[in-house]
């Protein structure tokens, strides 16, 4: 059973079938064994548009209504909701998800309708100071023109504000609000994020740009957060005060259409540097092809520099379009090091989800 307004059931099915993407979410993969199992929760879940990966838009939107103030029995299973009074998810949790999105079926739906996997979170900025410090040389003094793909509230393009902590030393601005911190293993050097190109200017494109200082949009936006990532939440919060005093520029419209109409405004021969994060998987396969060109294409009249973090790595490339993954790195940016030096990475990624499927309560 399939329709143009909905996903196909059978693909949306075999999404929730031990998804990769939850390992460190013990809630989210309790409850994706439920829908997997459960025709009445595919069927809502189809509803996710077009392109969007139907396990984020179908526990954003049920994240969302319980944020909204929905009471429910399942709201007890959310950290997010209750705090350390939250109950360990147990078969219980998945039978409450049924009732649940039996009695705001509608609601869930006409969240998926309207709204798009658009996470945002800020720790996101430490992949773009990396990529950035790692294009420095090549790029040179001359300032250039940064445009990200897939912007969403734009916290990312606020990567100016905020203050970073790679394996010890600290870069960036030192009194933000926004502290972010992570890892560094390797013995190499930390890479000198404040050694980063000069920007002349600072843009974003997205499909449906969120405004920070609507609340709609800010519940979206915490909505994608999982329900244990509590300290996550609570940057994003924060974040997202910020970003409403720190106006970008985000265009809204589809990347193929924007980023020529960018391109127009860059003056010729400057360097232009995009950067997109988790962005390309939502596009729908059929049109990567024409995302990926439109990208390319902004590199016909100055020199074009990609930084791309798909989760798991940060790649870059440059005008003579060698592309080489520059680091290693968590979906979450909470550790990276130079690719491959560091051996123990592959393992300790094991351990870190091992430590989270056995752990007897949801993990911070």
């Amino acid at each position: 059973m399939h329709d143009g307004n909905v996903q196909d059931l059978e693909g949306v099915r075999s999404a929730f079938t031990d998804p990769e993407e939850f390992w460190s979410s013990p809630l989210y993969r309790r409850l994706s064994a439920t829908v997997a199992t459960d025709p009445s929760l595919v069927a809502p879940a189809a509803h996710a548009r077009s392109g969007q990966g139907p396990t984020f838009a179908f526990f954003g939107a049920v994240h969302a209504v319980l944020l909204d103030g929905a009471r429910h029995p399942l709201g007890s299973y959310y950290p997010s909701v209750c705090g350390e009074a939250a109950w360990p998810p147990d078969d219980g949790a998945g039978l409450a998800l049924v009732d649940f999105a039996q009695e705001h079926g509608e609601e869930l739906r006409r969240l998926l309708g309207v709204r798009l996997v658009q996470t945002n979170h800020a720790h996101r900025a430490l992949a773009l100071r990396l990529g950035l410090s790692s294009l420095a040389p090549r790029v040179g003094p001359r300032p250039a023109h940064l445009l990200e793909v897939g912007s969403s509230a734009g916290l990312v393009l606020r990567q100016a504000a905020y203050g970073y902590r790679l394996g010890g030393r600290a870069f960036g601005d030192r009194a933000s609000p926004v502290p972010l911190a992570a890892e560094w293993r390797s013995e190499a050097p930390v890479p000198d994020l404040d050694a980063v190109p000069t920007l002349a200017s600072t843009t974003g494109i997205d499909l449906n740009p969120l405004d920070p200082a609507d609340q709609a949009d800010r519940r979206w936006l915490q909505a994608l957060v999982w329900p244990e990532n509590r300290g996550q939440a609570q940057l994003m919060t924060t974040a997202l005060k910020l970003a409403a005093r720190t106006p970008v520029e985000i265009l809204a419209g589809d990347a193929v259409e924007r980023c020529p109409q960018w391109a127009e405004r860059v003056p010729g021969g400057e360097p232009r540097i995009v950067f997109h994060c988790a962005t390309r998987m939502h596009v729908p396969v059929e049109r990567r092809p024409t995302f990926d060109q439109a990208i390319d294409d902004l590199g016909r009249d100055g020199p074009l520099y990609l930084i791309v973090d798909q989760g798991g790595g940060i790649t870059v490339s440059g005008p003579d379009g060698h592309t080489e993954r520059q680091f290693d790195a968590d979906g979450h940016l909470t550790w990276a090091n130079p690719h491959g030096q560091q051996a123990d990475t592959a393992s300790d990624v094991a351990r870190e989800r091992a430590r989270s499927a056995d752990a007897p309560r949801p993990v911070r």
